[in-house]
């Protein structure tokens, strides 16, 4: 998770954002000032959904090489949470906005059948610690980017049904993001509303000039 001991040695941290963790990036990024480190917050792609979070405005696009720890974000935001409270961290309103956005996302808006009692005590707990829950709200449920709205007609004009319609595959390329200006970030949301077509049970988005680009999701049973 966090490497406590190593992090009490460093005297620059990097945070690396990256797959819509900036939430968890935002909490960390907290968490290193709360104990007076040199950070630095930094992601290959911009996550433009989360500009209304702490420190969203620090985020780089080059990685510091003078850094001489590097956490990354990519990590379950329930197990974050959990994290702290385990070491007993207080966590600020910042954090608790961050913290609120993250779970906000990761059990898609409330609606997905993993949400349960303990994770609606953790929202309330949160809340009382000063999240925004009607800020986080609005600009991820409410809002949306033209550019999400222009990729998200290229995926389904390009989607392919295959297996009796149990599949549905899409092939991006560079030239989709660049003329819809979103970024691969921006595909994990558009590509779980292709599992609400009939008969889909399995989503797999690959993009052509990076074979590490994939996406492949799975319908709940």
């Amino acid at each position: 998770m966090i490497p406590l001991q190593e992090l009490e040695k460093s005297k620059h941290i990097v945070i690396e954002s990256h797959k819509n963790n900036f939430p968890q990036a935002s909490v960390l990024y907290s968490l290193m000032l709360l104990k007076h480190k040199k950070v630095s917050l930094f992601a290959k792609e911009e996550e433009k959904q989360y500009a209304f979070l702490p420190w969203y405005e620090k985020l780089r696009r080059n990685e510091p090489a003078s850094a001489d720890l590097k956490i990354s974000a990519d990590m379950n935001i329930l197990e974050l949470y959990t994290f702290l409270q385990k070491h007993e961290i207080k966590i600020n309103a910042k954090m608790a906005t961050a913290l609120y956005a993250g779970f906000l996302k990761r059990y898609d808006n409330f609606l997905s059948p993993d949400c349960n009692g303990m994770l609606f005590a953790v929202l309330s707990e949160l809340i009382n610690l000063g999240a925004d829950h009607q800020l986080c709200v609005n600009e991820l449920t409410r809002k949306v980017l033209l550019s999400s709205v222009r990729l998200k007609s290229i995926i389904f004009k390009k989607v392919l049904l295959k297996k009796n319609a149990r599949l549905a595959t899409v092939r991006l390329c560079e030239e989709d993001f660049a003329s819809s200006g979103a970024t691969w970030s921006d595909v994990y949301d558009i590509a779980k509303e292709l599992l609400n077509l009939v008969h889909v049970q399995e989503v797999e988005v690959t993009k052509s000039d990076e074979k590490d680009k994939i996406i492949k999701l799975s319908k709940e049973v």
